[in-house]
């Protein structure tokens, strides 16, 4: 089974608030989306098919099961298109992330789901 994770630096003053213990969940929202990490995830899931677009944390979804990790979902979609193969093709997905949040080193580390390959 392979499962990826991908890491974001927080910046200082956001390292600061989640010590603080100031992070609420659109905070974070915020901070995974500005990162473009979430992309970045879901491109290492579905390397090889087809474009991906559209990826979008879903609404309400981010949820903290302690004071620093979570879970949250992304939404996204996959187009296949090949004029050659007569291929046109959107399909919609939907992925549960864990998040965990190191103030020691500032990051966030982002995990998706277990695949078999």
């Amino acid at each position: 089974m392979i499962s990826y994770t991908e890491k974001i630096k927080l910046s200082a003053e956001s390292n600061a608030n989640i010590k603080g213990g100031n992070l609420d969940s659109k905070k974070l929202e915020a901070i995974l989306l500005e990162s473009k990490v979430l992309y970045t995830l879901m491109l290492d899931y579905e390397y090889g098919k087809g474009n991906l677009q559209n990826v979008e944390l879903v609404d309400d979804s981010l949820i903290f099961t302690s004071a620093h990790a979570g879970i949250l979902k992304v939404s996204y979609d996959i187009n296949e298109f090949s004029i050659c193969s007569a291929l046109d093709y959107t399909g919609a997905y939907k992925m549960l992330l864990n998040f965990q949040i190191d103030v020691q080193t500032g990051e966030i580390s982002l995990t998706g789901e277990e695949r078999f390959e």
